[in-house]
């Protein structure tokens, strides 16, 4: 692997276990907007699938997605800080921040994460960019880059779910695929991600 300058995460999933939360408050919504909720026994199979599969499978009307995800969000920022870091985060950003700049790519808002960065003193970050099209993830990416005038092979990206694994691979961007968040192991080694992790601690070799 080429020597890195930047490691890019996901947040929700990655960073942060926030998704338990995310779900209920996505389920109080169904009613309203015509859906169906998620069971807790489908929980894992939906880990297996895709956002996409995910919401056809619930009949989540796809024009009034970013309708729901602002609610959801919204909803999440009164409590953004009762989340906690997954197990072994916080020792692997305070380990990374010295040597590298660290960035946060996330469809959640600005204002959470930062609530929850400073809640939990993890405030190691050079920056965050927050992209509201959940769909649209490579073309953050390339605006990453651009702005920050870093090439493709200066930056890594960390994320949990199958759509972080294909952005990156569609702009030819090394990615690391955590298993602890959003999708199963098995789902995202189908997708061949440069590295497939199951603990933070096995990111640092991968950089040094």
């Amino acid at each position: 692997m080429n020597k890195k300058t930047t490691v890019l995460f996901d947040f929700d999933g990655t960073i942060a276990n926030s998704l338990p939360r995310l779900l209920e408050i996505s389920n109080s919504f169904a009613e309203e907007y015509g859906y169906r909720q998620v069971r807790e026994d489908e929980i894992q199979l939906f880990r297996e699938k895709t956002t996409l599969q995910t919401f056809r499978e619930l009949k989540v009307p796809l024009l009034k997605v970013p309708t729901i995800a602002r609610k959801v969000k919204q909803a999440f920022r009164r409590e953004a800080h009762l989340s906690q870091p997954y197990q072994g985060i916080k020792p692997l950003l305070a380990h990374l921040n010295p040597s590298y700049q660290l960035g946060i790519l996330t469809s959640n808002t600005r204002q959470n994460v930062q609530q929850f960065l400073h809640q939990h003193q993890l405030e190691h970050f050079s920056f965050i960019y927050t992209s509201s099209n959940i769909f649209g993830k490579a073309r953050v990416l390339k605006r990453i880059l651009r702005e920050k005038k870093l090439s493709v092979s200066e930056m890594i990206y960390v994320g949990d779910e199958l759509r972080d694994v294909n952005a990156a691979r569609q702009i030819g961007m090394d990615v690391i695929a955590v298993s602890w968040g959003a999708n199963t192991k098995k789902a995202l080694a189908m997708l061949r991600p440069t590295y497939l992790v199951d603990k933070p601690t096995e990111i640092i070799p991968l950089l040094i």
